[in-house]
This record gives structure tokens, sequence and C-alpha cells, in this order.
């Protein structure tokens, strides 16, 4: 902390008193160098000091939940569900086992990821990942609640109410070529109905529905369903979840610095070769990007609400890790605001993205 201080006091100095010399003397190369050089958590703090210097509050919030993030840990056990990478303070996720019948809901509590309920639920009559439509499966995956529908509007079987999910998803579609809609969460007015028991929904009773009702956001709360649970251990966790934010931090700032038609290759690099997209395969999607990019004096990029989860599935190219997120995109031509969706695999031990959609 001592030596981003004494980086940003010498910044701050410099340019209040003679930024143009400063800037082509030798010292600013040493000391841009030293910067380069430091952690990314040293990077950050530099970029939250300098932010907060500036009056640019919304910044030093963006880079301060980055941050956070490296600093959250998992709570003391030897097998910890290895689904949930992180989740911001306050907020939940929740992994259904199929095997186990077993729907859990897990937070981050002051800086700690936990698993705070479990109860039984419900799965498709038929075992193993849906693939088509009218095949009695439970899809594996990450999902999102699109909405709710309240009982009124529903037939009693549904019981409380229901959270549709977005099944199928862009991989869903696009790599494991599955079709079929209508996955729900959603209740049951029939205590006594039997495990293994829907048409591919995740069903539970009315009394869990309205308790989980308080934990689930739309388009926000994750809901991975897997196999079974698979456990890994806090050091593992923590080493993915800390290079996956260093990575979702580099992919910002690549994509900012893509003005002009410029730095567009280590943009590029940020995608597999086997990537997927709304507008087709990588060459598609490069193709795009080139167009849109020379009409780009500017963009200015905001990322908040981070959650890090993995799939229970593998593809051939290895396992599969979601980023979701609120973004903000603004530039001199074009601006959105929205949920953003990254899955990203490691390919060659590096972290690539295989594919990206908005919910």
């Amino acid at each position: 902390m001592k030596k981003v201080l004494l980086i940003f006091f010498t910044l701050t100095m410099a340019f209040a008193y003679d930024n143009d010399i400063f800037y082509n003397s030798k010292d600013f190369d040493e000391l841009k160098k030293s910067i380069y050089l430091s952690s990314f958590e040293d990077k950050l703090k530099l970029q939250i000091l300098s932010n907060l210097f500036a009056g640019r509050e919304k910044q030093a919030k963006e880079y301060y939940e980055f941050y956070k993030i490296l600093k959250t840990k998992y709570e003391n056990k030897q097998k910890i569900v290895e689904n949930i990478i992180y989740i911001p303070k306050g907020k939940y996720s929740i992994v259904v086992s199929k095997k186990r019948q077993k729907l859990s809901i897990f937070t981050n509590e002051n800086g700690i990821i936990k698993e705070i309920y479990q109860e039984n639920c419900i799965t498709g009559k038929r075992e193993g990942d849906k693939l088509e439509e009218g095949d009695q499966r439970t899809p594996n995956g990450i999902y999102f609640p699109t909405g709710f529908i309240p009982s009124n509007r529903l037939s009693k079987i549904y019981g409380h109410g229901a959270f549709p999910l977005n099944y199928p998803n862009i991989i869903d579609k696009k790599f494991f070529h599955k079709t079929g809609k209508g996955i729900w969460l959603h209740a049951t007015n029939n205590d006594n109905r039997p495990p293994f028991s829907s048409n591919g929904c995740v069903v539970v009773k009315n009394n869990v529905f309205d308790y989980i009702l308080n934990y689930i956001n739309f388009k926000e709360t994750p809901i991975i369903i897997v196999e079974d649970f698979s456990f890994s251990n806090a050091d593992k966790l923590e080493k993915d979840k800390n290079s996956l934010v260093e990575f979702l931090y580099k992919w910002k700032k690549a994509w900012e610095n893509t003005v002009k038609g410029k730095n567009l290759e280590t943009y590029f690099n940020f995608y597999s070769d086997n990537m997927i997209s709304t507008y087709g395969n990588k060459a598609a999607f490069v193709a795009h990007k080139k167009r849109v990019s020379k009409n780009k004096k500017w963009i200015k990029i905001f990322i908040e609400n981070i959650y890090i989860s993995k799939d229970g599935r593998v593809l051939n190219f290895g396992n599969i890790y979601a980023i979701s997120f609120d973004m903000e995109y603004k530039s001199n031509n074009y601006n959105w605001k929205g949920k953003k969706v990254l899955y990203i695999i490691r390919e060659n031990k590096k972290w690539k993205i295989l594919a990206e959609e908005s919910l």
C-alpha cells in the first residue's frame, strides 16, 4: 500500500507542477514501468485513489468493486461447492443438484462466500442433460430468471408462482445444439409430489418457494443446475476468482482502447478462435468490430454487480465459467445499458471468451 500511495503522490504532484516536462522525462518512463510491474491489486488501489482525487466517484466505485472481489474469501470448509466463484456482498446464487434433489442458496456475508440454505427440490423424470423439446429432462447450465409469474396467472399445479429461466442460452444453442423452451423454477401445490417427477422444470413446495422468493432478482441471480454438487478447496477457488476478475478488468480496458480502428488485435486476443456471438463466428465478430471501431472517437465502459459462476458441464475446450454483470457502455455515437454475460474457458493456460450475450 505504501508503494501505491507513493506512486499516486508522485503522479499528482508532477502533473500539478510541471506536467509537460515530467511527461517527457526519463523519470516518468521509470514510474510508468513500476506501475506496470506492480500487482493487479496495487493497480486497483492506484485507480481508486487517483479517481477519488480527481472527483470521479463513479469510476472509483467501479474499481473498488474489483478490489473487493480480490479480498473476498470462502467459508472454512475442506470441501466447498465449486460452482460459486463470486457473489456481490448481500446478493445470492442458487445451485441445484439433480442427483440429490437439493436446492442450495449461497451468499456473500461480510466478504465470505457461504451456503445459507438447503431444501429439497424436484427435477425431470428422466436422467441426464436436456437435449430436445419434450424429453422430460432438466437442463444443466447457468441460467437467469427472466421474470416472475404470479399464481393468479397460472394453473393451480404451479402453486404460488414461477420464475421462467433463459433456457436455452447461447451456449446451449450453439455448442450443445439444444432445443426446447419453458424451463421454470416454480412451486407446486402438492406437498407429496415425489422426486424426479417434473417435465424438466425445477420444482419446490410452496413454503420453500415463498422463502426463496426473497433471494431471487430478475436477470441477476444465477441459478446453476448440475448433475450433482462437485467440490473444490478455497485455494483453488480463490486462484480462479482472482485470475478471472483480472481478465475481466483487462478485457474492459482493451475494449475501451479500440477507438479509430486501433488496438483491435489486443482486444480480439481475449476471444477464443472457437467463439460464437450474435454476429456469428469469430471472423464475423471481428469484421463487425472493425467496422464499428472506425467511427469511435472514445469509449467508456462501467461494470458493476459482478457474479462469477462455474458451469457443471465440460466442453471439448474445457470447463465453462460465466461472468455476469451490469454494464453501461458509452461512446461518441452509441450508448447501451444492461446485463451482460461472458462465457469463458481456459485455452493453453489462458482465459478466453467462448461466447457472450445480453439478458
